[in-house]
Parts: C-alpha cells; structure tokens; sequence
C-alpha cells in the first residue's frame, strides 16, 4: 500500500504540472483534452469492445478523441458541435451492420460506441467549453478541484475509512473519504482563490457558489468513479490500464471528471445568469 501512495504521488507530480503548461492558450486545452479522452478511450473501448472486430475498435479509438478536436473548433457554434456527434454516430451504426457479426456483437458495437462518444468524449468537452465561455481561471479550478477531491478521498479512506459506500460496487469507497473529499474541495477553492485575488483584484467564487460547486464535484465525481467500477468489475479488472503508475489507466484517472465537466459548466452558466459569478476583462 504505501508503494502504491508513493507511486499516486510522484506520477501526479510529474502529470499535474505537465497538465496546468496547457492552460497556457485554447488549443492548448483542446490538446490536453483530445489526449486524456484519447488514452482513456483507447482503454475503454479494448475493454468493452474486447470481441469485437479491429475496424470497429478503431473507428471508435480515433473517433473519440477527433471528436474532441472537432469541439474545439465548433465551440462557439454548439448545434454543429451536437450534428458532427451525432453523424459520428451514425457512421457507427452502419459500420456495426456492415459486416455478418452475431446480433449481440452489432448491438455491443452500437450501444457502447455510441456510449464512448457521448460519456467520455463529449462530456469531457465541455473542458473545452469552460475555457471557451469563461476562462482559463476556471477551467484550471475544476481540474485542481477534482485532483484535490479525489486525493483526499482516497488518502482519507484508505487512512480512516471505516463505513463503506455501495460496497457491492467498490469495497474501496468510504464515507469518511468522501466526506473528507468534500471537505478538501471547500478548503481548495478558498486557497485558490486567494491566491490569485492579489494578481487580478478581484475573487473569482462567491463563498456560497464554492458550496455548491463543492456538493456537485463530491457527488458526480463519486458517481463516474463507481460508474467505471460497475465496468471494471463485471470485467474483473482492478485498472483499466497501466499506463500511469499507480494510477491504472487513463480512463482510471478521468472517470469523475468526465461525469463532473458538463455539471460544471452548467453551474458556472447559472451563476452567471444569477449574477453570482463576476466577469471581468
């Protein structure tokens, strides 16, 4: 176990700043984006399309990530952005078809092909989205906030855990981790921001908006964290790869934030209706 921490610790000190250089410009995020939803679309897809044929591992393989560079470009026009997915799509139903598999493989290829466009590449473009329509400032929180909940979730539970959360999907899934995630989230939106205050004169989050943003990191990262464990261990896999020691795979490392990017961006929109987000330059 303490391998393992070692391990989570010094491949997120090499990762995370490697991550924040892409905050740099847009296409920089686009970038990152269309590399972490590249690798974790290449585990997803050899685990759930494990029988099927090569073309159709690859056609969802680079689809997945092209369609996140397609977002990029798109962005500001968000019914193209929803028409390119939804041709993608379709260009997998026909290939499903095209070929004399049993009826369970053409359905395996539609269903979960079509999954991996919508639940990983999608969602987490909405990265990009945030970027677009706000800022690198909040783009960047949610990457530190996730990273901040997860790490102490795990480091949390692991430590104190005692009362386990829906044990017949994770037995690794405490309530103590969680709550202690939430509370570390809280405490990093805080430190964020008063950080950065001094150099642009202004707080980003209004106190009662990291609440909520809060709330809905701990539990929408908690439910794509057990989303991918209902993959996994009807598979029987502990990771979804190997890529990132420590860590498993990339798909691993994403699973919340790929459920928690369009929540995000969604409260971000709200508060700013609201004018509960202020917007300067």
């Amino acid at each position: 176990m303490k391998k393992e921490r070692k391990l989570r610790l010094l491949t997120a000190a090499i990762a995370i700043p490697s991550a924040v250089l892409c905050f740099v410009n847009y296409w920089g995020v686009v970038g990152l984006v269309a590399v972490a939803i590249g690798m974790a679309g290449y585990n997803y897809i050899n685990i759930v399309l494990e029988d099927s044929r090569r073309i159709h591992k690859f056609f969802y393989i680079f689809a997945i990530p092209a369609l996140a560079v397609a977002f990029g470009f798109l962005a500001m026009d968000p019914f193209k952005v929803v028409a390119v997915y939804a041709a993608t799509m379709s260009g997998g139903f026909v290939l499903s078809i095209a070929f004399k598999d049993p009826n369970e493989t053409i359905e395996k290829n539609i269903v979960y092909g079509s999954l991996g466009l919508w639940y990983l590449s999608f969602n987490l473009s909405f990265f990009i989205a945030v970027y677009y329509r706000f800022d690198s400032v909040y783009s960047l929180a949610l990457l530190g906030a996730i990273f901040s909940y997860d790490s102490a979730a795990y480091f949390i539970g692991t430590k104190w855990g005692k009362h386990r959360f829906v044990k017949r999907i994770s037995s690794g899934k405490s309530l103590e981790g969680i709550m202690g995630g939430f509370v570390f989230t809280v405490v990093f939106f805080f430190v964020y921001d008063a950080v950065l205050t001094p150099f642009f004169g202004w707080r980003h989050y209004w106190w009662g908006s990291i609440l909520i943003i809060s709330l809905a990191i701990t539990l929408f990262d908690t439910v794509g964290d057990l989303t991918q464990s209902v993959f996994k261990r009807n598979r029987q896999l502990k990771n979804a790869g190997a890529l990132l020691p420590g860590h498993g795979g990339f798909w691993d490392r994403i699973d919340g934030l790929v459920v928690t990017t369009p929540v995000y961006f969604i409260i971000l929109e709200s508060l700013k209706h609201f004018h509960l987000l202020i917007m300067k330059g």
